[in-house]
């Protein structure tokens, strides 16, 4: 009997879509053996024009900018017009589609979404299509895609929203965040930190800005001078190659101005390995994007919200509140007071939220089973 395809489909660019789409990916090939599908991974250029280059810049230079799309696509005109903009998006997604003929494709990416619904409409296309909503409580509107099978969520917030953008409540799948399976194994500690050059034990601080970088590392850096108390801090800049550069500057200028080894920085730009690294450390400072934040949580770590991007993360940083996962100190002042506050007194702060992060991992751990187990029934 000839199995059912699957194709798991995202854009090039290194940010929170590839991580959704890997991690959909990857649970469904280790279980394809036993089910009723293959599955494949394709990852295609989307044709937005110099849309990329303007959202990495907002991200790491001006991440309050974003609060101004949010608003512009809260008009309908705006979300017609960006549909049919996504037109010229077919050319690489008919290819890749018409060589592979997948009876479903789950699309992580909205804007090939947008194509793929229309393409379908049009031509009356057989595939079935779903669609991930890829922020979990600010969503902009154009996540919510007419004309899919499917639209995939985080929780009731999503499901709530996908409903006033006129998504029938059968076309909704609530699952938890979509964390890729790696991310929740057991680490050994000492052996991650030895891995890092840290071989003692004082407390790790991983510092993160998302795959992309971000320029928010100029709020922690130039207090690490004054530090007293031994620290590490593992920074991970992503593809971010003046944040890296800036990094090794100041570790050189660290080393003139300080003549003890108090604080140790291991600088990192891109990371493969990301649950070990996170293994190693015993809190998190970080932009709050949601793929960065939820890896987080399912390593156990409390979070640090020290940036965001507005609009499309606001939501975010509500959600560390309310879920009780961490802090938010994004302005200067109180990231400073905060770290000293924290290197006082680690093990209060490890221990804080420890509860409410194990229930927030246990329920995201759950997700990609439940669409595991839509896929067989949408398949049958």
């Amino acid at each position: 009997m000839t199995k059912k395809k699957v194709l798991v489909l995202t854009d090039h660019m290194p940010w929170g879509h590839r991580s959704i789409a890997k991690a959909i990916f990857n649970y469904l090939k280790a279980n394809e053996k036993d089910s009723n599908y293959e599955v494949v991974y394709s990852e295609i250029k989307a044709e937005t024009g110099f849309g990329d280059d303007l959202y990495t810049f907002a991200y790491r230079y001006l991440p309050a900018s974003n609060r101004l799309a949010h608003r512009v696509f809260d008009k309908k005109f705006a979300r017609d017009l960006m549909r049919k903009t996504s037109a010229f998006n077919l050319p690489r997604l008919k290819k890749e589609i018409n060589k592979i003929k997948p009876d479903l494709i789950i699309s992580a990416y909205f804007f090939h979404s947008h194509s793929l619904a229309g393409w379908k409409k049009e031509e009356k296309k057989k595939f079935k299509l779903w669609t991930v909503v890829a922020d979990p409580w600010t969503i902009n509107p154009i996540s919510f895609v007419k004309g899919c099978d499917l639209s995939i969520v985080y929780d009731q917030i999503g499901e709530d929203l996908a409903k006033k953008y006129e998504i029938k409540s059968d076309q909704i799948l609530k699952t938890g965040w979509w964390v890729r399976p790696e991310m929740y194994q057991k680490i050994d500690k000492q052996a991650a930190r030895k891995k890092l050059g840290i071989n003692d034990d004082r407390p790790v601080i991983f510092v993160g800005g998302g795959s992309l970088g971000t320029n928010s590392l100029t709020k922690l850096l130039p207090t690490l001078i004054f530090i007293k108390k031994k620290v590490a801090f593992v920074i991970n800049t992503g593809v971010d190659k003046f944040a890296y550069k800036m990094v090794e500057s100041y570790i050189k200028i660290l080393s003139k101005m300080r003549k003890d080894d108090n604080v140790y920085i291991k600088n990192m730009g891109w990371i493969d390995n990301m649950a070990e690294v996170l293994g190693a450390a015993d809190i998190v400072f970080g932009k709050a994007g949601p793929n960065f934040l939820f890896d987080v949580v399912a390593c156990q770590k409390p979070f640090v919200a020290i940036t965001h991007i507005g609009g499309q993360e606001d939501g975010n940083i509500d959600l560390i509140r309310k879920k009780n996962l961490g802090w938010v100190r994004e302005k200067s002042s109180d990231l400073v007071n905060f770290l000293y506050r924290y290197l006082d007194d680690p093990k209060y702060f490890e221990k804080k939220f420890k509860k409410s992060i194990e229930e927030e991992a246990l329920n995201n751990q759950k997700s990609l089973k439940i669409i595991l187990d839509r896929v067989k029934k949408d398949l049958e």
